[in-house]
């Protein structure tokens, strides 16, 4: 990119969006990049009628039953970023099987996870998926990309790519009022001429667009339209993995500026944003659990929610039954933290860890689907805080058998 990427202090869009890819784990965007399983996503938000229709989906290339396509198709892997992938029939009397199955076992070699750090591709199935090939409106020669950029959930522009087709595609941005903007990115395309129009259904294409954006940092949602109507295509989290580049250059930090990063950093995990009412709290999200574990056997969990707040404490049994007791000044939490999916592994973890030993506490969190270790405790508020209710600091107490030769 020509200058030294800082993710102490990132700025500009594309340093944005490497510091997203490195830190910021929703482990729902591996459905929404998958390009089969995303459509079960976008049909519940959406509606099914903004999906493209499936024909089939196989686990390799030579599974594809081209007698079963009709005329006119289009085969995608569904772990391809961007155009990678992709394979487009006209007309099958023509069509050459042989090569498309080269080509998409070239494709299905490919990992944008490793290659571009794009972690969301990671756990995409390789697949490939058949789409019933869609055209444009009869006055458009061909069928134009809108690509609304969105910032923090909000659409802030269209990016329009036109000239495929031709082999020599065009990148235009506009803004929600439909106002060319003077940059181009990436950088190496040049603008249409003429440029193009607004498309029939455009406050559609932005409201469905905030729709799939929720509350992501940045997303771009891409769609198509037909007719009357308006398809969904994709949904990217890092355009051009972030390098693409733009020119002026000056765009770079100006969009920058328009990505608010979540939370605090801390360990090398972002924490996510907390909401109280309508309010944006930048706190520390994620949960504790607490394991405490007598003579090398977990008994409980301990879990703190609003510890930058209002913290509240709440203590389960190993089958995630809440318990009727606390530690004196704390209440139970307002919304009762759900059972994470991954109990079992952490109780697992805390099981090993506590081994041997008359008494430790655990403390172990879950961000995505993994396990992180927090630390050991031998003698938590060092032995002086107290239950509520009272009794209970008898009954915890008589579980740690102290030894009889000391």
């Amino acid at each position: 990119m020509g200058y030294k990427l800082d993710l102490k202090n990132p700025k500009t869009f594309s340093e944005k969006l490497q510091w997203l890819k490195l830190y910021n784990r929703k482990p729902e965007y591996t459905q929404m990049v998958d390009k089969a399983a995303v459509k079960d996503y976008v049909a519940k938000i959406l509606g099914k009628e903004y999906i493209i229709p499936t024909l089939g989906i196989w686990n390799k290339p030579e599974d594809i039953d081209f007698e079963s396509l009709p005329n006119r198709f289009v085969l995608k892997t569904t772990h391809g970023g961007g155009s990678a992938g992709v394979v487009i029939c006209k007309d099958k009397s023509t069509f050459d099987c042989k090569k498309a199955i080269r080509s998409l076992n070239k494709s299905m070699k490919q990992d944008i996870s490793r290659e571009l750090k794009e972690w969301p591709y990671k756990n995409v199935v390789h697949r490939i998926i058949a789409e019933e090939y869609v055209e444009s409106r009869p006055d458009v020669d061909e069928l134009p990309d809108y690509k609304v950029f969105c910032f923090n959930g909000k659409p802030k522009f269209c990016q329009v790519v036109t000239g495929r087709i031709k082999g020599e595609p065009c990148f235009d941005t506009f803004d929600l009022g439909w106002k060319h903007q003077p940059f181009r990115e990436p950088k190496k395309y040049p603008n249409a001429d003429p440029l193009p129009q607004k498309p029939l259904h455009y406050d559609e294409i932005l409201k469905a667009a905030e729709k799939l954006a929720g509350n992501n940092e940045f997303s771009r949602i891409d769609f198509y339209e037909i007719g009357d109507k308006i398809l969904f295509g994709e949904i990217t989290f890092f355009p051009t993995s972030g390098m693409g580049g733009f020119d002026p250059e000056d765009y770079d930090l100006l969009l920058g500026r328009m990505i608010t990063l979540p939370g605090t950093k801390r360990g090398g995990v972002i924490l996510k944003l907390e909401k109280s009412g309508d309010v944006e709290i930048q706190g520390l999200g994620l949960t504790d659990y607490k394991f405490y574990c007598f003579d090398g056997k977990v008994k409980y969990c301990e879990t703190i929610s609003g510890r930058f707040t209002k913290k509240q404490i709440d203590f389960f049994d190993l089958d995630w039954n809440h318990q009727d007791f606390t530690f004196d000044g704390y209440d139970f939490a307002d919304d009762r933290p759900q059972k994470p999916a991954c109990f079992d592994k952490l109780v697992e973890v805390a099981g090993v860890l506590c081994k041997d030993k008359p008494y430790s506490r655990i403390d172990l969190y879950v961000v995505g689907n993994k396990v992180y270790f927090g630390e050991i405790t031998f003698f938590p508020a060092s032995g002086f805080r107290g239950f509520h209710p009272d009794e209970w600091n008898i009954r915890l107490g008589d579980y740690i058998q102290l030894p009889k030769d000391m």
